[in-house]
């Protein structure tokens, strides 16, 4: 009924189609495309992130298709009756009671393999529809039982996928897991389904998929934490046909008919090929399970491709790691035309396959809004492919495979790092990484679909590899390939091309991505546990990936100028794509060749990216505080740039756990003595010696405080301290005590003579009986593990067991003496316990009553036992009759001296397999599983057809019977050494015996050699190893795990090496190879296998831990004495022993539990620092950058004041060197008092100190001190040093910080003014002050660099809260040293110059005091402009002559009152004297033909003249005083913004200038001009008076013309130079000022000096008029 109906809906919908023509689907409104990039855990990362709007929501579906099969009616199941008699095992019931109808059936108590039970261990029952929510927190597997619906013909399908972590897991109709198919193993990153169909049972396949019974589910999580999903969907399987046959298309390419399974096979690696015609519009579900190999499917709709390849897949691709699942939505080109699908199918080995295309199958909508991220992401898969301008497609048809391009669970903020890339799978930083939206949230976006292409990486300094560039993205197309829906089940189709969308930064959201993570931050220095931690730093990266945050940060580099160059650098990144020949040739991106090749630094030229600057107009128009941003600016390329000088390798962290866990090891070696006597085990047990078995026994105290000893002494001393707090010179018995006691747990232990103790074996259940070698007994997981095949991710549910059930503790025990039925040791009430009781009293020694004694067996008596001697040997043997000399020279070797292969030989009739088979030749015998024919005479046994095998001719290493039913006939035997000399010189055993015993390689007989070969690469992804079907690994290589060869000869002929046991010394340790770490995920931690590589290669492999060593061991013979007792003890009341006992012990595991625990607390620390230096480096300077430039902006945006260099955290014990750009900080061993001290470094720029004068209006023809611009200041103020360099700045837990060497890297050496080097700390007020720090030097590889070092212990450390330093040159005694202003020269100018001044000064006041001592000499006093004009030129001279006593004395450097008075007042009076000269030449020239008093007119003139000077320099002073510019610093001691004038400032003082240029101009043309003019009126007037010229009247005349007038023009250049040349030079001052000043003011006082007595003629003043008088 179900199948009409469904081919009536499918007529249905044909008809639609030909009415509507076509099939409606979702609507596509918009998309866009962004580019993102961020730093994922040390990697550059940059994607194109693509986001499309649709109209409606998307769902998926879960299918279950099965092939049309109808199953065949089976009474032994469902009675005629209808009664239900198929098997139940998932009720407590188990199996479920059958009805009595049911006749004799019964229900198997164990699986097909004879030993797995049915019902045994624990599982959750789970029902049709039913979805579970499943967590497992202990890592333990987990089972779930469906039971089948037996009454129809059922198909199912199971659905599980991951929430939290990742799980393997296995499903089928028995429990034996490795009948059942699986699901993915390597590539767990899948949204699982699984169908279960009547058809999956074929006959080529080993799994048991089908059944009517039972389904069995097994879930093995990987980790601790692991949470998923699980449903179970029935329904009935399609049994009528939809179509009875099929149109071929391709010759080549069978065609597949609707609904009919496909069974064929293939010569792997291959490709088979078929055509499916769609003829209506329907959903086809095409379904591939892997029943054998694993099949991958390519399916094309475009006839230009009918073949479609692994390189170009067609539209639809399915590639899971299992089976492989499609449906999609598919239409004919038009009611005429069908569209035909070109399916090919690959296989990378010979295999059989089974696959279906039907369009009758079952479909379970999934909301994708419903899942998960990851989960939902999984589920997307297969959904799109992406079509680039050139044609090029991308698709990603399975997690593992979306790279680059990768769909992405849609989100109102795109992350495209999660789930992790598959590019990251195999790096186990990236794995057991949980993500989740802790402190913002991210929700689902509705109608959205999401995908994203990684453009470029790049890791370290090496250059990015790009897949593609942005742009080339941004123009292509993303094509959907209707394998999405609607809720009405219309497809998500079509082709749809991006419009760019760009980012704008938004402070505010930027703020809350900020403080989510700073609280991220917060968390990331709470955790200690590695996963947990690793889970932080990936969500601390991940919310970099913010819109919000990209935004701001692209702003920022927008504000970068940069340019791209070429540099060469040493890398071992993997620049190729994972398909391309050259990933596949490189060891560096084919981890499978690292089994052979190295992966070694290769120099390649690179694009890197160099700062120019700063785009300050940008910065002008977009931001707040231009200096502080551009500051910021500069310290953010250098984060941005520098994040990979913070990473830690993986080989660094690997590095601490191997060497913790190799001292682990080396610390288990001493666990027993070889002894002759009790004084032997004194200082080892100090117990007797076991005369039985020659050790020591066993005090496991005493060894195992012995072991905590070797261990705390040997383990790094940063791991001590995090254990036991303690340095390793303080290790003491109480430490020692504590470790002992603190790791006690309840264990099993007896001390005798076979001591037993708790122990784990490590294996999987899941490995076959004897198929690998047997598990090893360990005491912790550090032991060391023989590799072999197992291991290579083979089998699944690893882990450790315990060796003894505790529960049966104390009823282990052991007979004394050997009888049947015995072991080593039994149990009570077992037949040894039995067989010990019968044998009441014996004749031998024992030891003490824990220990197995000597039973000599032929003396039956107690008196003649009593009086007999005997010698004892190990093991029991003994010898009577011997004297005690002759007792003590014979003994036993602990080692053998070679080997033989035994001395058998009989006639074997090979081909009898059986008993039966046996008995059916003539005179034969069935032995030890083998078949002889009676006869020892050889030529008799091969007349007879059969084969006469002598083993004692065989060769050691063809040490076997002629077949592989016959091995066991001939087995190796150790040749016993017969002397002392013997034993110590050839006796010894190999450790490569190990691989020749029967009980390690079970079907080989003992001593059969094995031929050898290489490793391969058997599945692709997977480390080479040895052929997972049927070989075992071993050092030596790979070898059948069935005898195939049986001798040398036969072996080298298949091209193999045969290898047999070395039988010496010599033979053991010629044997070396390449010792590495075994990177598969199966074994226990730090364990090793032997690669491929020559010496020279292992040798030379970068950051590796590979080791040319002997691939096995020798171990030389100890001779054992014989014991000579003179009277044997009668035994009485023997009985079996009961030896154990339940107690507390030192727990080993525990112990190191404890260790990792510590070891991984310090990769933590480390894995923290990574993360801290790289984000830190970053988010201050882009919040500052975002706030200033899109933010509130001011002071608020630059709280961080100093560039962060880095952290470091040096640890106790232990040597380390944190580097910063100009120097380094050493740590020693004895530098931490305890643990791992974090140290953060900032950067302290010298401009913090940098002297600076502030600029006058008239200051510039004096020069400072410029040479100490980075001054370091005494208490006295005094300039002792200088800064060489930038400094530091160290924050730290001081008080644990015992001592740091600081060293700095400086360019510059001392001089004669500072001979010293130095350090420089500061003080309160945050000044440097020199430290007389003890200086030594380091050789520099760069020979203009000194490397400066000093050492500062902690009473220097301890007495600050932050440490900071510089590197100087200082004066000696600079403690005395007085402040100093201008150096010797300059002073020395400064106070000549200031005495010519005061010279000139005395004849001035000569002249007033000449003038009032005139006036009132003669009673009368007239005030004349002379007088005056010598007043205003002395007050002058004095003042110029006070200021530069003053200025040379430094007083002024730093006081403008004083410079405005003793500066600018004496310039004003030096132009008022000489306006004052050239108003009495202008009187003289053109008002001197006036008769009256014209007095008043020249003080007038006077007056005006000095009053508008005055008054224009009084306005510049004010002008230039009150605008000055007080810069605005919003960043602290970031910057140093320098004191500068303002542009008013800058404007008044050339005004300023520009004025004494003028003005000296104009007083040097009036001076020439009247002058000249003056001098002509006195030549004409004494000529028109008839008089004789006066020579001292031209004289002074001409002088003051030609003096005053070159000195005003000399004056004006004199400022011109100084303005425009910024020239302030003293000596070029010193000689312009007695040019334009001094030299000037002496000829006005010679020219107007009142004592002028014999002139013939002078000009004076009078009240009415100018006059000429005789004098």
């Amino acid at each position: 009924m179900g199948t009409k109906i469904i081919k009536i809906s499918h007529y249905l919908i044909l008809l639609l189609y030909i009415v509507n023509k076509g099939f409606c689907s979702i609507n596509v409104l918009s998309s866009d495309i962004i580019e993102k990039s961020s730093n994922l855990l040390g990697i550059n990362l940059n994607y194109a992130y693509l986001n499309v709007e649709l109209d409606e929501e998307v769902v998926r579906y879960d299918t279950l298709a099965c092939p049309n099969y109808e199953c065949p009616v089976d009474n032994t199941i469902i009675t005629p009756s209808g009664i239900d008699c198929s098997c139940d095992y998932t009720g407590e019931e188990c199996p479920k009671k059958l009805s009595p109808e049911c006749g004799s059936k019964v229900c198997d108590e164990f699986a097909s393999d004879g030993e797995t039970p049915m019902c045994f261990g624990n599982w959750e029952k789970i029902e049709q529809g039913q979805q579970l929510f499943v967590n497992i927190l202990n890592g333990e597997t987990k089972n779930f039982r469906y039971k089948a619906n037996a009454e129809v013909c059922e198909s199912l399908l199971v659905v599980i996928y991951p929430i939290v972590g990742f799980f393997r897991g296995s499903v089928g109709a028995t429990p034996i897991t490795n009948l059942q198919r699986n699901l993915p193993y390597e590539h767990v990153q899948t949204y699982n389904i699984m169908n279960l169909c009547p058809t999956d049972n074929q006959g080529y396949t080993n799994t048991l998929s089908w059944t009517k019974d039972t389904y069995f589910i097994s879930i093995e999580p990987i980790g601790t934490n692991v949470t998923f999903s699980i449903q179970i969907y029935s329904n009935e399987t399609p049994n009528a046909p939809i179509e009875s046959s099929c149109q071929t298309i391709l010759n080549d390419a069978k065609c597949v008919i609707d609904g009919q399974a496909v069974t064929d096979q293939i010569q792997g690696p291959a490709y088979n090929y078929y055509t499916f015609q769609v003829t209506k519009p329907d959903y086809y579900f095409i379904s591939a399970p892997a029943l054998y190999q694993d099949i991958n499917l390519f399916i094309s709709d475009d006839p230009s491709l009918p073949y479609p390849v692994i390189s170009n897949p067609g539209k639809w691709q399915s590639a899971e790691e299992y089976d492989d699942y499609l449906l999609i939505f598919a239409e004919p080109i038009n009611s005429t035309h069908p569209t035909t699908l070109f399916i090919g199918i690959y296989c990378s080995y010979p295999s059989n396959y089974t696959f279906t295309v039907t369009s009758q199958g079952y479909r379970y909508p999934v909301n994708i809004s419903a899942l998960p991220e990851n989960a939902g992401a999984y589920a997307l898969t297969k959904s799109s492919r992406l079509i680039l301008p050139d044609g090029t497609n991308y698709n990603c048809p399975s997690w593992y495979l979306c790279f680059p391009f990768s769909v992405q669970y849609p989100l109102f903020d795109g992350n495209a790092l999660w789930p992790v890339s598959t590019y990251f799978s195999s790096d186990k930083t990236f794995q057991n990484i949980h993500f989740e939206n802790s402190f913002l949230d991210n929700p689902f976006k509705p109608k959205s679909y999401q995908a994203s292409f990684l453009l470029s990486l790049q890791s370290d300094s090496t250059n990015p590899y790009i897949y593609q560039t942005f742009d080339t993205i941004s123009n292509s197309k993303i094509e959907f390939i209707s394998t999405l829906f609607n809720t009405k089940g219309q497809p998500l189709k079509g082709i749809h091309e991006f419009k760019k969308r760009e980012l704008e930064c938004d402070y505010n959201k930027f703020q809350n991505i900020l403080n989510a993570v700073e609280k991220t931050e917060e968390l990331l220095f709470s955790v200690s546990d590695l996963n947990e931690l690793n889970n932080w730093r990936y969500k601390l990266d991940s919310l970099t990936f913010r819109d919000d945050w990209i935004a701001c940060l692209n702003e920022a580099k927008s504000l970068l100028d940069t340019q791209t160059i070429k540099a060469n650098v040493s890398s071992i990144f993997c620049p190729y794509s994972s398909n391309s020949i050259q990933f596949a040739n490189d060891p560096c991106c084919n981890a499978s060749l690292s089994f052979f090749e190295c992966c070694n630094p290769k120099t390649v030229e690179i694009t890197q990216t160099d700062f120019i600057g700063t785009h300050n107009d940008l910065i002008k128009d977009q931001c707040s505080s231009f200096e502080c941003t551009q500051s910021v600016l500069s310290d953010f390329y250098n984060s941005i740039n520098s994040v990979g000088s913070c990473s830690v390798s993986n080989f660094a962290t690997q590095n601490l756990k191997s060497s913790v866990t190799q001292v682990l090891r080396d610390c288990k070696n001493n666990t027993f003595k070889y002894c002759n006597t009790d004084s032997d085990c004194s200082g080892f047990s100090n117990k007797k010696c076991d005369l039985f078995t020659r050790n020591c026994l066993i005090d496991f105290e005493i060894l195992d405080k012995n072991y905590i000893k070797c261990v705390l002494e040997n383990i790094p001393p940063s791991t001590l301290y995090g254990l036991a707090q303690v340095s390793p010179s303080n290790i003491t018995t109480s430490i020692i005590e504590q470790q002992y006691q603190a790791n006690q747990l309840d264990d099993c232990i007896s001390e005798s003579s076979y001591p037993i103790r708790q122990m784990i074996t490590y294996t999987s259940p899941n490995i076959p009986n004897n198929r690998c070698y047997p598990p090893a007994k360990c005491l912790d997981q550090s032991c060391e593990l023989e590799h072999d095949i197992c291991f290579d991710q083979v089998y699944t549910n690893f882990r450790e067991y315990p060796w003894l059930d505790i529960s049966t503790c104390q009823s282990i025990g052991f007979c004394p003496v050997f009888v049947d039925g015995c072991s080593s040791v039994d149990y009570e009430g077992s037949e040894c316990n039995q067989n010990c009781d019968t044998l009441q009293s014996f004749c031998g020694h024992c030891t003490s009553n824990e220990t197995y004694c000597h039973h000599v067996s032929s003396l039956n008596d107690q008196s003649s036992c009593e009086i007999s001697s005997s010698c004892l040997l190990p093991s029991g043997d003994y010898a009577l009759g011997l004297t005690k000399e002759e007792c003590e020279g014979v003994g036993m070797c602990t080692g053998y001296c070679g080997y033989t292969c035994g001395d058998n030989s009989g006639c074997l009739i090979t081909g009898a397999l059986t008993p039966q088979q046996c008995s059916s030749h003539a005179n034969s015998q069935w032995i030890n599983d083998m078949c002889f024919y009676n006869t020892q005479i050889p030529s008799q046994c091969s007349s007879n057809g059969y084969i006469w095998e002598d083993c004692s001719i065989k060769s050691v290493g063809e040490c076997s019977g002629p077949t592989s039913n016959t091995l066991n006939f001939c087995s190796l035997a150790p040749t016993s050494c017969s002397t002392e000399q013997q034993c110590l010189s050839q006796g010894g055993v190999c450790s490569d015996l190990y691989f020749f015993l029967q009980e390690n390689t079970a079907k080989y007989s003992s001593g059969l050699g094995k031929c050898v070969r290489g490793h391969f690469e058997y599945r692709s992804g997977f480390y080479p190893s040895c052929n997972f079907e049927n070989e075992n690994d071993s050092p030596m290589g790979c070898f059948e795990h069935v005898p195939k060869y049986l001798n040398k000869s036969s072996c080298e002929s298949a091209s193999g090496k045969w290898w047999v046991p070395s039988v010496n010394k010599e033979q053991c340790t010629s044997t070396k190879g390449c010792k590495t770490l075994d990177l598969n995920s199966d074994n226990l931690p730090i364990n090793f296998r032997f690669n491929q590589m020559t010496e020279d290669l292992c040798t030379n492999c970068y950051q590796s831990q590979n080791k040319w060593t002997n691939m096995f061991e020798w171990t030389s013979s100890q001779w054992i004495k014989g014991v000579y007792l003179d009277k044997l003890t009668w035994v009485q009341n023997n009985k079996f022993k009961l030896i154990t006992e339940k107690k507390k012990a030192f727990s080993y595991q525990s112990f190191y539990y404890n260790i990792m625990n510590v070891v991984d607390t310090q990769i933590a620390d480390l894995l923290r620092s990574e993360s801290f230096c790289r984000l830190e480096r970053i988010q201050s300077n882009l919040n500052s950058v975002a706030c200033s430039c899109s933010g509130e902006g001011g002071p608020t945006c630059f709280k961080s004041s100093v560039p962060l260099l880095g952290q470091t955290k040096p640890c106790f014990g232990e040597s380390s060197t944190f580097t910063f750009d100009y120097g380094q900080l050493h740590f020693t061993q004895d530098s931490i008092i305890g643990g791992c001290p974090s140290l953060l470094i900032s950067q302290l720029s010298k401009e913090n100190f940098m002297a600076a004068v502030p600029e006058s209006l008239s200051s510039n023809f004096v020069n400072y001190y410029v040479i100490d611009r980075y001054g370091v200041l005494n208490k006295k103020d005094a300039i002792v040093g200088i800064l060489l360099e930038d400094g530091i700045n160290i924050k730290a837990q001081f008080s644990n910080i015992k001592s740091v060497t600081v060293c700095f890297n400086v360019n510059s050496t001392t001089t004669s003014r500072y001979p010293t080097y130095d350090f420089a700390s500061t003080n309160d007020e945050k000044k440097p002050y020199p430290l007389n720090a003890d200086i030594f030097e380091i050789k520099s590889n760069s020979p203009n660099t000194i490397i400066l070092c000093s050492n500062f212990t902690q009473d220097f450390i301890l007495e600050k809260n932050e440490l900071e330093l510089f590197a100087i040159i200082r004066r000696d005694n600079w403690e005395n040293q007085k402040r100093e202003v201008f150096n010797q020269s300059t002073k020395g100018l400064i106070f000549t110059l200031a005495t010519f001044y005061l010279l000139v000064s005395f004849w001035g006041f000569f002249q007033i005091g000449y003038i009032f001592n005139k006036q009132r000499s003669t009673g009368q006093f007239k005030f004349q402009l002379v007088h005056l004009l010598i007043i205003i030129v002395t007050v002058f001279i004095i003042m110029r002559s006070i200021y530069f006593y003053v200025l040379g004395n430094g007083h002024l450097a730093f006081n403008p009152v004083g410079d405005y008075i003793l500066v600018i007042l004496p310039t004003f009076l030096y132009f008022t004297t000489f306006t004052i000269v050239v108003v009495l030449f202008y009187v003289l020239v053109y008002l001197s033909y006036r008769t009256t008093d014209q007095s008043k007119r020249i003080f007038k003139m006077v007056f005006l003249i000095n009053f508008v000077i005055y008054l224009l320099f009084i306005a510049c002073a004010l002008v230039f005083k009150k605008t000055q510019n007080i810069p605005t610093n919003d960043c602290g001691s970031r910057i140093i913004i320098p004191m500068s004038s303002s542009i008013p400032q800058k404007a008044i003082s050339i005004t300023y200038a520009v004025v004494q240029c003028v003005i000296s101009v104009i007083l040097g043309i009036a001076f020439i001009y009247l002058g000249v003019s003056l001098y002509l009126i006195v030549r004409k007037t004494k000529k028109s008076l008839n008089q004789t010229a006066n020579s001292s009247t031209y004289n002074r005349i001409f002088l003051q013309t030609s003096i005053c007038s070159v000195g005003f023009i000399l004056h004006c250049i004199f400022i011109l130079i100084l303005v425009t040349g910024n020239l302030n030079n003293m000596t070029f001052s010193f000689i312009c000022l007695i040019i334009t000043e001094i030299i000037p003011t002496i000829t006005l006082l010679y020219c107007y000096d009142p004592r002028h007595k014999n002139q013939k003629k002078e000009i004076s003043m009078n009240s009415s008029n100018i006059i000429s008088s005789d004098s």
